[in-house]
């Protein structure tokens, strides 16, 4: 293979990687809304423990949300190098 013929295997590779990556940002909002799901399921059984478990669902969204953050970076420096 000549070196013309690489650099377009190599641009194909790049591009399939961050579509990739974009399944990465699927499973981010499935879990976020899930965390959103569980949080109100949670509260409508008892509404007593308000509080304690909003605590828990902003921490857990705010992590599976810097997981996306992370994975969109990612694939933004493998566009553009």
């Amino acid at each position: 293979m000549d070196a013309e013929s690489m650099q377009y295997i190599a641009e194909a590779v790049k591009y399939f990687s961050v579509g990739l990556i974009s399944l990465v940002m699927f499973g981010v909002a499935k879990g976020v809304s899930q965390i959103w799901v569980t949080i109100i399921s949670s509260v409508s059984r008892n509404p007593g423990v308000k509080n304690d478990v909003s605590l828990f669902a902003w921490g857990g969204a705010a992590i599976t949300e810097a997981i996306a953050l992370y994975a969109l970076g990612l694939a933004i420096i493998m566009l553009y190098m």
